[in-house]
């Protein structure tokens, strides 16, 4: 067996049979998919906002990551409740999944901020295609036949604390862990504190002159079969309108973001990650592509939003 079709196939059965386990799809720009990893992030940008991201990581990898990420959310007029809808779908391998969650915050002011909790709940279909792997031995039963969908429940939950020029968070996006368990040839669900993965986000912007911004931001997450993982991220914002990022993503990549917003509803991004992990010289970096709307006429240039 080659090189990168070996590595292909071990990329296949990790991330199918759980030795990547449950985990949250990952993006580069992820302080604007905030549903994504927080469902207290639901209606904090006071208006009904539509995300869509698509996300190709390790590009001329065969059987790499690749995401579609569609979010809606928006607080509820006259109450302190935010709702939202998350839906993605994410293939690695020859695993594929498909989640539909919804999500409510509950808003409570706090001195010259929001406070927000957040709850999620939804289904996930998991499929896995064996036979369309290329294997030299074609009469491995194991490879003969695809796996059974299913769908399983999942939850999540999560705090958001923000005022215009900061923003703290702290969730659980997947409550409970879902694997495939090759012996008895059925999916498996776990609520283990092992197989889970908190997150915590935090950012700041700061005024370097009128029309020039400087936002540093944080992800940080953990899961004890990997450790800790942290992005730290700089963005430069000239004129509330066009935003320049550079990010370090700890033993994996580092990431160069472009953002523009034409008017004060639209924003357009791009992202390209370039990794520093064993698996650089097989394929060529990561992109991801995102497109946001804000419907009415709320959004103003002098009111702007940052995360």
């Amino acid at each position: 067996m080659t090189g990168p079709r070996y590595i292909q196939l071990t990329l296949a059965l990790l991330a199918f049979m759980g030795a990547r386990g449950q985990h949250t799809p990952l993006t580069s720009q992820y302080l604007f998919n905030g549903l994504l990893i927080n469902p207290a992030y639901a209606g904090s940008r006071d208006a009904f906002t539509a995300n869509l991201t698509w996300r190709r990581q390790w590009a001329g990898f065969k059987g790499a990551p690749e995401t579609q990420i569609l979010s809606l959310h928006s607080p509820i007029r006259n109450s302190r409740v935010s709702a939202g809808v998350l839906l993605v779908n994410d293939r690695i391998g020859v695993s594929r999944e498909t989640a539909l969650l919804t999500n409510y915050a509950y808003r409570l002011p706090i001195g010259r901020g929001t406070l927000q909790f957040g709850l999620g709940a939804g289904v996930s279909l998991l499929q896995a295609n064996w036979t369309s792997l290329a294997v030299q031995d074609r009469n491995d039963a194991q490879f003969a036949v695809d796996t059974r969908s299913a769908f399983r429940p999942n939850f999540s939950t999560g705090l958001f604390y923000y005022q215009k020029r900061f923003f703290v968070g702290a969730s659980l996006p997947f409550a409970l862990h879902h694997s495939f368990n090759v012996e008895r040839q059925a999916w498996t669900m776990s609520s283990a504190p092992k197989d889970q993965q908190p997150m915590l986000t935090g950012g700041y912007v700061f005024r370097i002159r009128k029309d020039l911004q400087l936002k540093p931001s944080t992800l940080i997450r953990y899961q004890s079969a990997t450790g800790i993982q942290a992005d730290l991220s700089a963005n430069l914002i000239f004129r509330d309108r066009i935003w320049t990022g550079l990010s370090y993503r700890s033993n994996d990549a580092i990431t160069g973001s472009f953002e523009v917003l034409p008017t004060p509803q639209w924003r357009i991004g791009y992202a390209y990650d370039l990794s520093i992990s064993r698996l650089l010289p097989y394929h060529f970096g990561s992109h991801e592509v995102m497109v946001q709307y804000e419907f009415g006429k709320r959004i103003r240039v002098r009111n702007s939003r940052y995360f």
